[in-house]
């Protein structure tokens, strides 16, 4: 078949915000991930320098700060961050539910 459906409510969360859509989309070459975050929802501080993968953060609704490197930026309806994969990054949620769409690939 030349295409796969999945529905994120169907995919379990991890990490009280994750999900994980690579495996049910069956995805060779990216990574898509949909994360739905509580307020004030903080998520693992990690790299992918191992993997060599480049992330692209995007926020669609609420608000929402990314860590790079050390560095705060502040992220608005709208705005996507990319991310190198040798960065040290960290997504720290705002005071209100926000969701978020990460791709990611080698």
């Amino acid at each position: 078949m030349s295409y796969t459906k999945a529905n994120y409510r169907d995919v379990d969360e991890l990490a009280g915000a994750l999900r994980f859509m690579r495996g049910p989309l069956e995805c060779d070459k990216v990574g898509f991930t949909v994360v739905e975050c509580d307020p004030n929802w903080t998520g693992k501080e990690h790299n992918h320098v191992e993997l060599g993968h480049e992330e692209v953060y995007f926020l669609v609704s609420g608000s929402a700060t990314m860590v790079v490197e050390g560095e705060t930026v502040e992220l608005e309806p709208g705005d996507a961050i990319r991310v190198s994969p040798e960065a040290t990054r960290q997504l720290r949620n705002g005071d209100e539910d926000s969701m978020l769409i990460i791709a990611g690939a080698p």
